[in-house]
C-alpha cells in the first residue's frame, strides 16, 4: 500500500513538472524550464541582467546601518545593511552596501552589490578599501541567489527587496526592513578617524 501511495505521489509530481515546463519563462527558450533540465541534464541559460548607469555610493556618507539576520549553521560574522545606500535603478536592479564584521574581531569587509529580482541573480560591484574608496570588481559575474548557506545573505535580502520578480520601492524596503538596533548602531561600520 505504501509503495502504491509513493508511486501515485511521484506520478502526480511528474505531471505537475510537465505542466510547469509547458510554460516558458520570459528570457528562456521552450524546453528550458527547471524540471526539464533536471530530467534531461540540459543546462538552462539564465539571461544576464541588462544594466544601466549607476553611481557608486560614498562609503564615508553611509550612516544608517541595520543588522541582517539569515540562517547559517555557523555564525562567525555580523552582517549590516546600509539603508542609506539602497537604490533601485531604472534597470530595476536593487543596489546596496553591506558590511561583514567578524565576531572575533579583525578587518571588516564592505561590499557594494546588486540584486536583479527578475532573474534571481546578484552581482558584487566592488569591495571597500582602506582609503574608504572602492576596489572595483573587474569581472561582470552574475550569480544565482542562494539561501541557507555560509555567507548567503543575498538570498535573504532578496526576500526583503523583491516581490514577484520586481523590486519594492526603496522607501518600502527601508520602512519594512527589520531592525533590532537603532540606526547607526553598527559598531564596525562607522568611520574610524
Amino acid at each position: 500500500m505504501r509503495q502504491l501511495l509513493l508511486l501515485t505521489a511521484l506520478l502526480a509530481g511528474l505531471t505537475h513538472a510537465a505542466e510547469y515546463d509547458a510554460h516558458t519563462p520570459e528570457g528562456m527558450e521552450a524546453g528550458e524550464g527547471r524540471f526539464q533540465d533536471i530530467f534531461s541534464g540540459k543546462k538552462a541559460e539564465i539571461p544576464i541582467p541588462q544594466e544601466q548607469d549607476f553611481q557608486f555610493p560614498e562609503i564615508t556618507q553611509l550612516k544608517d546601518w541595520a543588522p541582517i539576520k539569515f540562517h547559517q549553521e555557523v555564525k562567525t560574522n555580523h552582517y549590516y545593511l546600509s539603508l542609506d545606500s539602497l537604490t533601485v535603478g531604472k534597470d530595476n536592479i536593487v543596489r546596496y552596501v553591506i558590511t561583514v564584521v567578524p565576531k572575533a574581531g579583525g578587518n571588516k569587509n564592505t561590499l557594494f552589490e546588486g540584486i536583479d529580482c527578475k532573474t534571481n541573480q546578484y552581482r558584487t560591484y566592488a569591495w571597500g578599501n582602506a582609503d574608504n574608496g572602492w576596489t572595483k570588481n573587474s569581472k561582470v559575474t552574475w550569480k544565482m541567489l542562494t539561501k541557507n548557506q555560509h555567507n548567503a545573505w543575498q538570498g535573504s535580502l532578496s526576500e526583503d527587496f523583491c516581490k514577484m520578480g520586481d523590486p519594492w520601492p526603496v522607501e518600502t524596503i527601508r520602512k519594512d526592513f527589520t531592525r533590532d538596533n537603532k540606526a547607526g548602531n553598527c559598531m564596525g561600520c562607522r568611520n574610524q578617524s
